[in-house]
């Protein structure tokens, strides 16, 4: 977790795009989507998926997720997820949309 949070804020520092966020939890959650529906049950998997969660608020009392093409190029949160899709163990990359309210500005 803390590997995909580090090549993420990279790439957001990088592309100059940081400023652009209050903050941006990187959230690890316990679903392999690859598994063969076949052996689901046969063998325990030891991949997990992340979910990035950039945020644009002034209060945190109210946000907005990031929208990608409007708030952040495209192109940034392409290498935002190629970056994190690269640590070993991930199995796939989501993106949370999700305004406050109803979510909080964090997964709890």
């Amino acid at each position: 977790l803390r590997e995909v949070d580090a090549r993420v804020n990279a790439v957001l520092l990088q592309e100059s795009c940081m400023s652009r966020l209050a903050q941006i939890p990187v959230v690890l959650i316990p679903i392999h989507f690859d598994r063969d529906p076949a052996n689901m049950m046969a063998t325990s998997s030891i991949l997990r998926s992340v979910v990035l969660r950039p945020f644009i608020t002034s209060d945190f009392m109210t946000g907005l997720p990031a929208k990608p093409g409007a708030d952040l190029p495209l192109e940034v949160v392409d290498k935002m997820v190629k970056a994190a899709s690269e640590v070993a163990g991930i199995s796939r990359v989501l993106y949370d949309m999700t305004s406050k309210p109803p979510a909080t500005t964090e997964w709890e």
